[in-house]
């Protein structure tokens, strides 16, 4: 009798011990029975329920949708990458630099600040003259060509809109820099500047006149940045919008050398006659800062 009773007692035993187990709910549908160790924010560690005395096992938090513990309580791992606290200590500010600008015949310096996840500001100077002077070419009853030597400035600023900056990176969703990620960028460009121009006076004549010009852009450009190590970043985009100019030379018909049907004016580039569709791409390349 006394064998039947403790019997009885060691199964019910059993039975409890395995019923009150915490339960790991995977997101790819798996249920492990275990015994958690230890919770990290990046990972936990336990033991298999049928194997108390086997190896510790370590699964990522990104990998489980929620545990429920031996008592009820239910802890779930979900990712809330709007939370400012998941970027706190991280850099808001960074200096950006036009790396294809001097090909361009410019140098542009841009700040950014970011004003929370999702959102910053950009304001830019840009120095039309610090880089490449291009040439135009012409004949004259000769090849002849003459250089640019355009000198100015532009200005622009911008509100940033982003994504919210996770990505996933070997099938794993990870929190990045709150700075990265795509973005939609509308902003405002003005400039100033004067450059060669040849002007055509008759009979295949040439002569070398120097224009002013002063342009205004209204953009929206999207684009994607990616911050490495909370140090460097690197910012490619495009954009399209309206641009508008007003020169000091006024060409009279579409049979002038130059008759203003296009114009790249350093900061923008634009199509058709002013006021025409306007078009920006840059790579810009920099480093954060405190």
């Amino acid at each position: 009798m006394k064998k039947i009773i403790f019997l009885i007692a060691l199964t019910l035993l059993a039975a409890s011990f395995t019923h009150a187990q915490d339960k790991i709910y995977r997101k790819n549908g798996k249920i492990v029975e275990a015994k958690i160790l230890e919770i990290g924010s990046d990972e936990i560690k336990y033991k298999e329920s049928h194997n108390p005395d086997g190896p510790i096992y370590v699964l990522e938090t990104d990998r489980i949708s929620k545990i429920v513990f031996e008592n009820g309580k239910v802890e779930k791992f979900t990712i809330d990458i709007r939370d400012p606290e998941k970027y706190a200590g991280q850099l808001k500010k960074a200096i950006k630099i036009d790396f294809l600008g001097p090909l361009l015949g410019f140098s542009q310096v841009t700040f950014e600040k970011s004003r929370g996840v999702g959102k910053g500001y950009e304001l830019s100077l840009g120095i039309i003259g610090a880089g490449k002077s291009s040439r135009i070419e012409f004949y004259d009853f000769n090849y002849n060509y003459v250089r640019r030597n355009p000198f100015g400035v532009f200005l622009s600023g911008g509100y940033k809109f982003g994504k919210l900056p996770d990505f996933i990176l070997f099938g794993k969703t990870r929190l990045t820099h709150v700075m990265q990620g795509t973005y939609i960028r509308p902003l405002v460009y003005l400039g100033n500047y004067s450059e060669n121009r040849i002007i055509w006076k008759a009979s295949n004549t040439y002569e070398v006149g120097r224009q002013n010009v002063t342009f205004g852009a209204l953009q929206i450009e999207a684009g994607r940045q990616w911050v490495f190590g909370d140090k460097f970043l690197l910012d490619i985009y495009e954009g399209y919008g309206f641009d508008n100019k007003k020169d000091s030379y006024q060409y009279q018909n579409s049979t002038d050398y130059f008759d203003n049907t296009a114009a790249y004016n350093y900061a923008n580039a634009r199509l058709g006659r002013s006021p025409g569709l306007s078009y920006t791409f840059a790579i810009k390349v920099g480093f954060l800062i405190k």
